[in-house]
């Protein structure tokens, strides 16, 4: 009885023991939902939780632990199965044979400095480990086949408004082990609705080094608009980024780590604060060499982006890649000024081997002018080699159309280690100037109506001399009348000197060398070569007949005047082939106005004139009496020596001023006036054929002429219709 007794005992204690690990797993998993809040501060449901003792193993479906609110979920999972492996702790082993874990869903949200799973984070330094036990025996652990899968993790940054979701989440790590050879790990998953990650991860814990192989197809570049906003004024920034990336590193050296591979943006676009699309194109590549984070060396092979079109606009207070990068240059400002506090950092370095664009295309808008003035580079083709830091001789070659019209095409030489080392070359050829009408109307008050302009352009500079070559060849170069624009600030006669710079075949030809200092503070190349080019049209303008002589083989200075006697009444032969040069010079010019204006010697004119009138009345009181010469001459002075007994001192013309009425030397200079001005403008409109609007003639203001300009003549001037 007592041994059966024992047995009852045994079997009651083993079915009790069997009783409770039995719903053991049910009191574990009510006891931590009941008292979760307690333990963690946070709730927690578990929908099952299983364990088997067989093979140490514990099974738990539909566990959620919330946030702090007890309403939203924090972690979650459908299943979790986790496979010890006891016997190994003999060995001091810690293994776990499996972990599988089945629709997993993490979400952090941070907001600054704080993350929504602080609370659950201890008030002292958990990170703190203590030192280890050299005396001990080394402690080992592995965990075999981890598995995840479909999993989700989002992350919110509410201080930059941003949300990013990584979906159908997969990993499978075959080990990770601690004394072990090597593990492997893959991982895959989604993000957004198109992009894939496949990553895949070999340390070799011989070597202490490892590897990691990325490959995205299809990300979303949307979710990183947030991040740039403190560099650049973009409110969104898309594109589809598909790589192949491989990074390797050293344990023993964190950063020591070295990134090389290739990937492509496909649909780039970057919209910038004012919702305009700024950049975009089709498909951008890089290939990276090598980029070294401990070194700081970003080394690429090639970078080139197909198709790229920017948007470049002008507004009265800043154009918009200055303000796209406005917030970059604030914060650079700041960092230089920090930068300068610090030392001993190290020196970023950089190299590409080739940097290429592929048919670009550049808008270009400028709000500032009178009316808009909208321009369009196209099929731009931009090849740049050996680009790095120190390079001393960095070619760069170039080609566009610009505006469908005009080509442009070039080369040039870059210096990174002294900048003002440069040589230039660059050919502009039969670019349309009607378009750049928006610019004449606002400056010179003046459409251009036609012309095509050819510009070769090379320049070589060193620190301390530029020699710079502007050969400008402009055809058939046109404007139209002048508008109302009261913007044209120019006092340069801009269209009057391009006009008389032609040449008998409607070209006008400029050569143009312009040498100089660069070190000097003063010295600005593009305001030199203008500022050049202002002083040739000024002095064309203000000498346009050294320009027009050439079209009739005449010196300049012949035509420039039209020179009369005192009292000349009528053309001389001379004279009419002057005034038949003007008119050749006005046929080819057809678009000048010539305008002759007489002045004179007005005492000289009216003493002579007076002499002649007196003359008349001498002849008059012979009565048609005929004499000889000599007496006709002694008589004449015996005719006035009546009238004014001091002619001898006087003088003949001064006597006969005397002597004639005023009133009718006044009346005889102003008809040989109008009778100069008529001869003139009828020899030039009907013997030469001009237009009438082609010709003006008139008088100066006799009373106020300077002294030089007292001399019997016509001044030659031209201007445009």
């Amino acid at each position: 009885m007592r041994i059966k007794k024992r047995y009852w005992i045994a079997g009651i204690i083993i079915l009790i023991v069997c009783v409770v690990l039995f719903f053991l797993s049910t009191m574990v998993k009510n006891w931590l939902v009941k008292n979760s809040e307690s333990l963690i501060g946070r709730k927690l449901d578990i929908g099952e939780l299983h364990f088997n003792y067989a093979k140490v193993a514990v099974h738990a479906k539909d566990v959620v632990l919330y946030e702090a609110n007890g309403t939203d979920r924090f972690v979650s999972f459908r299943e979790l199965y986790i496979d010890f492996s006891p016997w190994k702790l003999l060995g001091r082993e810690y293994s776990l044979s499996e972990i599988r874990i089945d629709q997993p869903y993490v979400q952090i949200i941070q907001n600054g400095d704080h993350f929504n799973f602080d609370d659950l984070l201890p008030e002292e330094d958990s990170t703190r480990v203590a030192e280890p036990d050299s005396t001990s025996k080394a402690v080992k652990f592995s965990i075999y086949n981890i598995q995840l899968t479909n999993g989700e993790f989002s992350y919110t940054d509410q201080q930059i408004n941003n949300h990013v979701v990584l979906n159908n989440l997969s990993l499978d790590l075959p080990l990770i082990a601690w004394n072990s050879n090597q593990s492997d790990m893959g991982a895959t998953f989604t993000i957004g609705e198109k992009g894939k990650v496949m990553v895949k991860a070999l340390a070799d814990n011989q070597t202490r080094t490892y590897q990691v192989d990325v490959k995205t197809t299809d990300v979303s570049l949307n979710p990183v608009t947030n991040y740039l906003k403190d560099y650049m004024d973009v409110s969104s920034l898309e594109g589809l980024l598909t790589s192949e990336i491989r990074i390797s590193g050293d344990m023993n050296d964190l950063m020591n780590i070295t990134i090389s591979g290739q990937g492509k943006v496909t649909g780039f676009s970057a919209i910038d604060g004012r919702s305009e699309k700024i950049l975009s194109a089709p498909e951008v590549r890089v290939r990276i060499a090598e980029v070294n984070l401990k070194t700081f060396h970003f080394g690429f092979s090639a970078i080139e982006a197909d198709h790229p079109h920017l948007v470049v606009a002008r507004d009265k207070d800043m154009t918009n890649l200055e303000r796209f990068f406005l917030p970059y240059f604030r914060s650079d400002s700041i960092a230089t000024v920090v930068a300068d506090t610090t030392s001993g950092a190290i020196e970023t370095t950089y190299a590409i081997d080739t940097l290429r664009i592929n048919n670009g295309e550049i808008a270009i808008a400028d709000h500032t002018l009178n009316r808009p003035f909208n321009y369009t580079v196209n099929d731009l083709n931009l090849t740049m080699e050996r680009l790095t830091g120190s390079s001393e001789r960095i070619p760069l070659t170039f080609s566009a159309r610009l505006g469908n019209r005009g080509t442009l095409e070039g080369k040039t030489v870059l210096n990174m280690m002294e900048p003002m080392n440069l040589e230039f070359d660059g050919k502009l050829k039969r670019l349309d100037v009607v378009s750049f009408s928006p610019y004449s109307e606002y400056y010179i008050a003046s459409p251009v109506t036609q012309g095509w302009l050819n510009y070769d352009l090379q320049v070589k500079m060193s620190p301390t001399s530029l020699v710079n070559q502007n050969k400008i060849r402009i055809e058939e170069l046109e404007f139209g009348k002048r508008t109302k624009d009261t913007t044209a600030i120019i006092k340069v006669p801009v269209r009057l000197a391009l006009y008389i710079m032609k040449d008998v075949n409607d070209i006008i030809s400029i050569d143009l060398p312009v040498k100089g200092n660069p070190s000097d503070p003063q010295f600005k190349l593009g305001k030199l070569i203008w500022k050049t080019l202002g002083n040739l049209m000024v002095k064309t303008a203000a000498s346009p007949f050294k320009a027009l002589a050439g079209l009739v083989g005449a010196n300049p200075e012949s035509i420039e005047r039209l020179q009369f006697e005192l009292a000349q009444d009528s053309l001389t032969q001379a004279q009419c082939a002057k005034l038949s040069k003007l008119a050749t010079i006005l046929k080819k010019k057809n678009e000048l106005v010539i305008e002759m204006v007489q002045h004179t010697d007005v005492a000289g004119e009216k003493q002579l004139l007076a002499v002649k009138l007196a003359e008349e009345d001498y002849r008059a009181s012979l009565q048609g009496q005929s004499l000889p010469a000599d007496s006709l001459e002694a008589g004449f002075k015996a005719y006035v020596r009546q009238h004014v007994a001091a002619v001898d001192s006087l003088g003949m013309g001064k006597a006969c001023l005397q002597m004639i009425a005023a009133s009718r030397v006044d009346n005889r200079f102003a008809a040989l006036l109008e009778k100069r001005d008529q001869q003139v403008r009828d020899f030039l409109v009907t013997s030469e054929g001009l237009p009438e609007n082609s010709v003006r003639v008139s008088t100066a203001d006799l009373n106020n002429l300077p002294e030089q300009l007292r001399v019997p003549e016509f001044k030659v001037e031209v201007s445009l219709k």
